[in-house]
């Protein structure tokens, strides 16, 4: 397929590697600053550039959209590339509230375009593994799930991230990822959330720096895995502590435990660990060598509208439970 890539920044250094190994082409880059577009175009060979980004979504030299821009703008965005008739990839979080994800829902069904968030995790073979896992009932009655997300050194990046009114903040970037993990490997469901968090500066309308809740789960609609009646959820997103991106799921029988889940730290050793009740743990491998983001951008050009519309409808249950956790903060 050819694709436009709307937004040039930090986040699309990894997927412009992932369209060319999927066998696609970067036909157009779409930014908002005419410098850092042409340096974008020099350093990944990219020839064509615009400013404008209506243009660039509704080009007929293209097939899908990649839209990579700051929250706040996916849905104007994402919604202008499939009502163009163009498939779309769409950076998470989705968008910054609820109502914007909705819109972004009907213009997929209005449209029967696909559309699909960029969340690459469940596209490697190890999280499918895991899951497996968890739906075996190996782990017997899950009573315990963590999940940890924190990247340092963020705020001396000075991107949108620090920008509340862009869609910055941990909640929506880090936090996305600890709450669609727990959707997509349990099918377990928050019942009740108590969050605390500290902003990047002392005004209420300032980012989210760090987050954490504990969530009372409840099963959902799968007969397995089982909940235990004390079910509950640790989720720990934040800009301070540096490189955990961990999930822990512990039942009555075993635990499964990964330090890397959303990415392997190497692509080579993409491991997993299953503890059991004898003190024993087996080590356990899944995608040596895959490459997840390429899978992910080979989803995109795959995909029925009707298997990128279950998919959505996980993603916007997510920003529905963010958008609890932030009111809860508020």
């Amino acid at each position: 397929m050819r694709w436009a890539f709307v937004g040039i920044g930090r986040v699309t250094h990894r997927m412009v590697e992932a369209v060319r190994s999927a066998g696609h082409e970067i036909v157009l880059a779409a930014g908002r600053d005419p410098a850092k577009l042409r340096e974008w175009q020099t350093r990944f060979g990219v020839e064509h550039g615009t400013t404008d980004l209506d243009a660039a979504c509704e080009s007929d030299q293209i097939d899908a959209v990649y839209v990579a821009l700051p929250p706040s703008l996916h849905a104007r965005y994402a919604i202008r590339a499939l009502e163009s008739r163009k498939r779309v990839l769409c950076e998470k979080a989705l968008a910054v509230s609820l109502d914007q994800a909705e819109e972004i829902r009907q213009a997929v069904l209005r449209t029967k375009m696909p559309l699909v968030h960029a969340t690459a995790f469940p596209h490697h073979p190890r999280s499918i593994a895991m899951r497996n896992v968890v739906e075996s009932g190996e782990l017997g009655e899950i009573c315990r799930i963590s999940v940890a997300c924190t990247v340092g050194g963020i705020l001396q990046r000075r991107d949108h991230r620090t920008d509340a009114s862009a869609g910055g903040g941990c909640l929506l970037d880090l936090g996305w990822y600890c709450v669609y993990s727990t959707l997509w490997f349990t099918d377990f469901r928050p019942s009740q959330i108590l969050s605390i968090g500290t902003r990047v500066g002392n005004e209420p309308s300032s980012a989210w720096y760090q987050v954490q809740s504990m969530a009372r789960l409840e099963s959902g609609l799968k007969e397995s895995p089982k909940a235990h009646r004390s079910l509950v959820a640790s989720w720990d997103c934040g800009y301070e502590a540096a490189g955990r991106k961990w999930i822990e799921i512990a039942g009555t029988q075993a635990s499964l435990i990964c330090d890397d889940f959303l990415r392997p730290w190497d692509i080579e050793k993409p491991r997993f660990w299953v503890h059991g009740s004898d003190g024993k743990a087996r080590s356990e491998q899944a995608g040596v060598g895959v490459f997840q983001e390429s899978r992910l951008v080979e989803s995109v050009a795959a995909c029925t509208f009707e298997e990128s519309l279950e998919a959505l409808s996980l993603a916007i249950e997510t920003q529905s439970i963010l958008s609890r956790i932030e009111n809860g903060l508020a």
